[in-house]
């Protein structure tokens, strides 16, 4: 990859990254207000609520708003936009009646009546970001990186305002709601975001849908089953905790997931959505991507590095003076984490990868090992939350260890055969 390209790729990450830090700086210096304002059990309801909203929303548009990025064409990439918006919404309604018909059964599993509120919130929630995704992939298919983290502080303004206010009026589940307000801004603003930048809503023609969706079914033949496992996976540990631990073990753990998993996504989807396009344009072009991937690597893994020590050093002391008394335990959960954690970092932007190579089906195949793994470990129950998530951390570093090495293996493995091609033929 030439310096120019690279030049493009480092200015694309830091418009994006100033955008999303900017936007992400909102809710982590209001975190030690809310703390003091809502108690362990209503950030309990909330990461519930989030556990369940995460998965149902990458599934809703059948994986084809990944498509978006890969057409030549602007109107081949807005006929699968499309595809994916109206997906979303009669998938979102199908599973949002499902939930209503089943809430008695399924909050029963989960503990009990508490839960029936996150379960009801969640359904508007995972339709908001359904539709949300296609928008978003038009933004980066058309390198829209300043618009995006414009949409991303809308969003988390949104969120941090809307539950300061209710929390100071006492609204019951003010998070809940506070989060809902966020998301229906960032789906608004998307809108306007898209419209500007070349979509077209209309009009809708099934025959292009249709001939779109034959085109690029592997997408939601290889991809959305083991895209929603992967989304579980990192829903487990709020079911087990919530089931067997009760809410405020499992506020502690969304507490440490809001203001360190959380940000570190965000920072790591940010690197990725960036990342994407340019690996995308790498495979197609048939240039080697070895050299983007190894400068992403060490990058990624230096940052991750600090983080981790930071966590383990000095995770609950850090809690305990920035939340109060009351969250100690939380800087311990983030203690316990912070290799996992750190891991993800790395292993999220870089698997963007992996489809541009042709390797879904192995992207999928270890997405199932994985739920698998956390699911297995999950159902051994523990006596104490402290000895449930030291097991997890070994098992999702392990995991996303394997899945490292895999994409460099694919990496290489794709670069060898270009020097193979370019090889000049003997006689």
């Amino acid at each position: 990859m030439n310096s120019t390209s690279t030049k493009a790729f480092r200015r694309n990450v830091l418009t994006l990254l100033g955008g999303t830090a900017l936007a992400q700086a909102i809710p982590l210096l209001a975190a030690p207000v809310l703390a003091r304002i809502y108690s362990p059990e209503q950030f309990g309801a909330l990461g519930l609520m989030l556990a369940v909203a995460n998965p149902i929303s990458l599934v809703v548009c059948g994986r084809y708003e990944l498509t978006v990025v890969l057409p030549r064409e602007d109107e081949r990439a807005n006929v699968l936009a499309r595809l994916g918006l109206v997906l979303a919404v009669f998938v979102s309604v199908f599973l949002g009646a499902l939930i209503i018909g089943f809430r008695f059964p399924i909050s029963d599993w989960l503990g009990g009546g508490t839960s029936l509120w996150p379960l009801f919130l969640a359904i508007p929630l995972f339709a908001l970001m359904g539709f949300f995704q296609p928008l978003n992939n038009w933004l980066i298919r058309k390198q829209a990186f300043r618009a995006m983290g414009v949409n991303k502080m809308v969003q988390t303004s949104g969120v941090t305002l809307v539950s300061l206010a209710l929390g100071w009026w006492a609204v019951q589940h003010g998070l809940l709601w506070g989060y809902l307000v966020g998301w229906a801004a960032y789906v608004f603003v998307a809108i306007f975001q898209v419209y500007r930048h070349g979509f077209r809503f209309f009009p809708v023609h099934v025959g292009a849908m249709r001939e779109a969706s034959r085109e690029h079914r592997d997408f939601p033949l290889y991809n959305t089953l083991p895209a929603l496992l992967q989304t579980l996976t990192l829903s487990i540990p709020v079911f087990v905790m919530v089931r067997l631990f009760g809410e405020e073990a499992t506020g502690q753990l969304n507490l440490c997931r809001q203001t360190v998993f959380l940000p570190v996504t965000f920072f790591a989807t940010t690197w990725m959505q960036v990342y994407t396009q340019r690996a995308s344009r790498t495979v197609v072009e048939q240039n080697p991507v070895l050299p983007g991937l190894r400068k992403s690597l060490a990058a990624l893994s230096g940052m991750a590095a600090v983080l981790a020590v930071a966590l383990v050093v000095a995770g609950p002391w850090l809690f305990q003076r920035v939340f109060g008394e009351a969250w100690a335990e939380a800087g311990s959960y983030a203690r316990i984490l912070a290799v996992p954690i750190a891991l993800q970092f790395i292993t999220t932007p870089l698997a963007v990868l992996l489809p541009p190579l042709g390797r879904i089906k192995g992207l999928s195949l270890w997405q199932s090992i994985y739920f698998a793994s956390v699911l297995s470990y999950s159902l051994l129950g523990s006596g104490s939350p402290l000895s449930y998530l030291k097991g997890l951390a070994l098992v999702e570093s392990v995991a996303l260890l394997g899945l490292l090495l895999y994409i460099l293996r694919m990496a290489e493995r794709h670069d060898r055969d270009l020097r193979a091609d370019d090889a000049p033929a003997t006689t």
